[in-house]
């Protein structure tokens, strides 16, 4: 593939060539231009002005953007509300070209025990490699892939890792972006970087991997959140007054309990979080840590089994779970998937007020200016009219952030809440979540795979294992 004088929205790109086989990793902050050139990459921009194009013809893609669909088509085809159990979703196989003619790469991908289960069964890891497969069982000659190790525990980035190996070795010509620099792969030949809208390094690893660390570190991050009117909003809400005590309790679960479709991921499970006690969350994907914050948030049916106190109330005695939820923030994974409602950007930080996904009610002039704050420490404010599902993913996470944060809850709930974001974003999230715990304006519930994430101000740490059979 060559490309000379390419131009299109964010980018300019005076020239890139990668020839058959090579394995490129793309290196970039969110807003450097790197999705830009991944659209192009595959096929998904009209408007590019060149004097070369010559893209890779019908690219396997991988992308947030089509996880996303492939998830609502899951969802239109979710039958759980008229059987007595959770609908697993469509067969792992049923992705696959001729599955049976590919046990060999089936085998490669680790995914043979897996052929069976349904979609929603999967592991964020398993639903990944399904995808790789999905689009190289249908004899694609070059891979393009999104941020793909983003929300992997260090196993399924391993297996991951080695899938996308087999696929470097089998000859597949592979594109891969990454945000962070922990993330680049050691299979990748060639290495290129996007600052500023252009591609100012390109070219044989060795060649870049002095300039990579700079790369990811350039310019200043896009979260600039305020510490000081957070304290000003949460001293104003007087809901600071309880939590002020040393032994409020905000969540108690004894002996917990939790699966699907008749299979436990937790059980026998205790946990206590008191006001102003911050925990860390931690184990492979699939243990269960989502599903226990799906609980604790009232979205997973087993809260009612179980003898779980939320905010001193005790689960399944007639209390109204939106009452419980307007002391909550939540950044979740399923959150952001669910969050595909039409609506504005500015809509979507608002509704964080109401715990709606959409907006369905009027707003005063004082609500929409307090989320007009938070769209300039975003640095989105002049997308606060574009409809939430135009942002770049990274983008739509900040804005998730930002719902979460704008009534300054009691119980901060993320769940992987920097995935997607680059390295300078990532850290500004987290810095500014040690001062929210220094001033004591939220208790945090923290998921994270990434170790880096793993800051002092974590008072408790739940490390979570899978069941053993």
């Amino acid at each position: 593939m060559r490309i000379i004088n390419a131009s299109a929205h964010d980018l300019f790109v005076d020239r890139f060539e990668a020839g058959p086989g090579e394995a490129w990793c793309l290196v970039g902050t969110n807003r450097s231009g790197i999705n830009t050139f991944f659209k192009l990459l595959a096929g998904e921009l009209s408007d590019v002005k060149a004097d070369l194009l010559e893209l890779p013809k019908n690219p396997g893609v991988v992308s947030f953007k089509r996880q996303q669909a492939l998830f609502e088509e899951e969802l239109k085809k979710d039958d759980t509300d008229y059987l007595d159990r959770i609908d697993p979703g469509t067969r792992a196989a049923a992705f696959l070209n001729n599955p049976e003619d590919h046990g060999d790469l089936i085998r490669a991908f680790a995914m043979a025990d897996s052929m069976d289960k349904g979609y929603r069964q999967l592991s964020t890891g398993q639903s990944r490699k399904l995808m790789l497969l999905a689009q190289i069982t249908r004899g694609v000659e070059s891979l393009v892939v999104q941020a793909p190790y983003e929300g992997l525990d260090r196993t399924s980035r391993d297996e991951l890792d080695k899938a996308l190996a087999v696929c470097h070795q089998w000859g597949l010509q592979l594109f891969i972006t990454i945000h962070n620099r922990g993330d680049l792969p050691d299979w990748c030949t060639h290495v290129g970087g996007i600052v500023n809208g252009r591609m100012t390094h390109a070219g044989p690893r060795a060649e870049i991997m002095d300039q990579v660390e700079a790369i990811l570190r350039t310019g200043p991050p896009d979260f600039k959140a305020s510490i000081a009117d957070l304290v000003q909003n949460g001293k104003s809400s007087g809901r600071d007054c309880a939590d002020d005590v040393p032994s409020m309790e905000l969540v108690r679960l004894q002996k917990g309990s939790a699966g699907y479709d008749g299979k436990p991921v937790f059980s026998d499970l205790d946990l206590c979080i008191h006001a102003h006690e911050h925990t860390l969350v931690t184990g492979p994907n699939g243990c269960g840590k989502s599903t226990l914050l799906q609980m604790i948030m009232g979205d997973h049916p087993a809260c009612y089994r179980n003898d779980l106190r939320i905010f001193g109330i005790q689960r399944g005695t007639g209390e109204s779970i939106w009452e419980l939820k307007q002391h909550m923030g939540i950044v979740s994974p399923d959150l952001h998937r669910n969050y595909h409602v039409p609506g504005n950007t500015l809509h979507c930080i608002i509704s964080g007020l109401f715990d709606s996904i959409g907006l369905y009610r009027r707003y005063t002039p004082e609500e929409e200016k307090k989320a007009m704050k938070w769209l300039e420490r975003t640095g989105l404010a002049q997308e606060a009219l574009t409809p939430f599902r135009q942002l770049s993913y990274a983008d739509q996470r900040l804005v998730l952030i930002a719902r979460a944060l704008i009534k300054t809850p009691r119980l901060l709930i993320l769940d992987e809440a920097t995935q997607g974001l680059d390295e300078p974003n990532r850290l500004a999230v987290l810095d500014f979540l040690e001062q929210v715990a220094r001033e004591r304006l939220s208790t945090i519930l923290y998921v994270s795979h990434r170790e880096d994430e793993y800051r002092t101000f974590f008072t408790s740490h739940l490390q979570m294992s899978p069941l053993t059979p």
